[in-house]
């Protein structure tokens, strides 16, 4: 099963996937000043240090986000999308002239999708499930002639009848090896020899609260805390240093990609303000999700 996240990427630099690799930190001053542009009408409010490789548990009124400077990073199963070209305006106005990158997965719909913005405009779009195109903008990248060529093909679960109509990959893998390609990791394994390690990318959690709301701003947060089940007796992992990253056991799943989805569920928690629309539903012009 593959990871089940959203993230936009902004770029300012020749190699982020390099400048990743080497390892970055994040700056929590900037990092607030790109949560209040992307959220105008709400209140972001910083919650802890923590890293990567937590966006696939998160809740889904999580967002996360990092500036390292000339590469940025905002996430959240709340920013999710199949038409990224309605996402135009919204994703160029927040750091104008920088190019943009966008990964979504959904297992439960079986959804892959990434896209590409350039000065300002949308370069490349994809977004699909196995047997229905959503989008498909631009000229393909070179890296996706073998999803085309049938050389990355469909995994079927046992039992499971191929349908005709499907593409000849998954479109999760699709988009998965673009964000390789251009940021030098993929969420879901099998990761590959010199891909960077989710939990050396640290980022701040945010809770998106209603107008007039007090925030908490990123510098005054702590790392986060991973919580381990009694019966396990000891805690297995700690929290990290300056970065804020969280040592330990990735929480990638190894399971093979598949067509069918597994459940997905979101861990119930006490909710203390009600729940704010964020940018993209005011872009639908719908206020029932952030």
């Amino acid at each position: 099963m593959f990871a089940n996240t959203t993230t936009l990427w902004f770029v300012a630099c020749p190699d982020p996937a390099e400048q990743l690799r080497r390892g970055s930190v994040a700056d929590p001053d900037r990092t607030d000043d790109l949560m209040r542009r992307a959220y105008v009408d709400d209140v972001p409010s910083a919650t802890a240090i923590t890293d990567l490789s937590t966006l696939t548990d998160a809740d889904d009124d999580v967002v996360f986000a990092a500036h390292f400077g000339d590469v940025a990073v905002l996430a959240g199963r709340s920013l999710a999308t199949v038409s990224p070209d309605e996402m135009t305006t919204f994703v160029t106005g927040l750091e104008p002239g920088w190019t943009v990158l966008l990964l979504s997965l959904d297992p439960t719909t079986n959804t892959g999708v990434f896209a590409r913005w350039e000065d300002g405009r949308l370069q490349r779009a994809f977004a699909a499930s196995p047997d229905t195109i959503h989008a498909d903008h631009g000229v393909p990248f070179p890296f996706e002639s073998p999803f085309w060529a049938g050389e990355r093909p469909l995994q079927y679960l046992p039992g499971a009848e191929a349908d005709p109509l499907d593409l000849p990959f998954h479109p999760a893998e699709l988009a998965e090896e673009a964000n390789r390609q251009w940021l030098g990791f993929r969420f879901t394994p099998p990761t590959a020899d010199g891909d960077t390690v989710l939990t050396g990318i640290p980022v701040f959690s945010y809770r998106i609260l209603s107008e007039g709301a007090e925030a908490t701003a990123a510098s005054q947060v702590q790392p986060a805390t991973v919580p381990v089940p009694e019966e396990l007796g000891e805690v297995t992992s700690e929290t990290g240093g300056a970065t804020g990253a969280i040592d330990g056991a990735s929480t990638e799943v190894t399971d093979s990609e598949v067509t069918t989805p597994l459940a997905v569920t979101t861990p119930p928690g006490p909710d203390p303000v009600s729940k704010a629309p964020g940018p993209i539903s005011r872009f639908f012009g719908f206020r029932g999700r952030l």
